[in-house]
């Protein structure tokens, strides 16, 4: 069995964070839900399986935000990018892996976007969209994102240029 190679470029430290601030917030809103469900539950319907049902589905968000804490450093090792001349690939998955091709040709637009979480530690992603998908860069540092997005306008007009 040969290695599934890795590509070049990985993603800064700082990512670690938002995906933890991300799942802390995933599993709160989750929580909230449930509490106000259980609520509604208790307050306007006599179901007696009501409390049983909320501890299991508890049980199951936290569980959720455990493994999502623990692959945390797995998900950081294997989510990879890399520009060449001819194409953007990236990659994903730690159990699963999958690497995406995208021909430089293909690619019609390229925008940078910062959520609140990702501003907070200088951070953005770079989205690239092609007439028939978008493909996401997630948590580039400012720097960074500019100039591959840069990188990648320049090599899409010197293809096109060529065509």
């Amino acid at each position: 069995m040969s290695d599934y190679p890795l590509l070049t470029c990985q993603l800064p430290q700082k990512i670690k964070k938002v995906w933890l601030a991300q799942a802390i917030i995933s599993f709160l809103l989750s929580v909230l839900i449930l509490l106000v469900l259980y609520w509604v539950a208790e307050n306007f319907f006599s179901w007696s399986w009501v409390p049983l049902a909320g501890m299991i589905l508890a049980v199951i968000f936290l569980l959720m935000l455990v493994s999502e804490i623990i692959l945390i450093p797995y998900r950081y090792a294997f989510d990879r990018f890399q520009i060449n001349s001819s194409e953007l690939a990236l990659q994903e998955g730690f159990f699963f892996r999958k690497t995406t091709f995208v021909p430089i040709i293909r690619i019609q637009h390229v925008e940078m976007h910062q959520g609140p979480l990702m501003r907070t530690q200088h951070l953005a992603s770079l989205i690239i969209h092609t007439a028939a998908t978008t493909h996401e860069i997630h948590g580039l540092t400012l720097n960074d994102a500019s100039r591959f997005r840069e990188q990648i306008i320049e090599l899409v007009q010197a293809v096109k240029e060529d065509v």
